[in-house]
């Protein structure tokens, strides 16, 4: 039952790589956008901890708020530069 379901597997999947002639770089742009963005929204997170650091007792922040503060800055920066080095 399997081998009769394979050839149709086989065409299904076969298109997937190929794509539109062209459409590599605009896939490349994308990802730079969504890329800069989560960038941004990790940033904004650390300023975030930081700056709220003790408004709640019920989230993490309020005692892990450096290190959680660190872990948005490293991930920021690490999404911005796969952004950055994606050309």
């Amino acid at each position: 039952m399997i081998l009769f379901c394979e050839p149709a597997l086989a065409n299904k999947f076969e298109t997937i790589g190929g794509g539109v002639q062209g459409s590599t770089k605009v896939k490349i742009e994308y990802l730079q956008v969504i890329a800069y963005v989560a960038g941004g929204i990790f940033i904004t997170a650390g300023v975030l901890a930081i700056l709220l650091h003790n408004k709640n007792a019920q989230t993490l922040n309020y005692t892990m708020w450096k290190s959680s503060s660190a872990l948005f800055f490293i991930l920021g920066i690490a999404s911005i530069a796969a952004a950055v080095f994606m050309k």
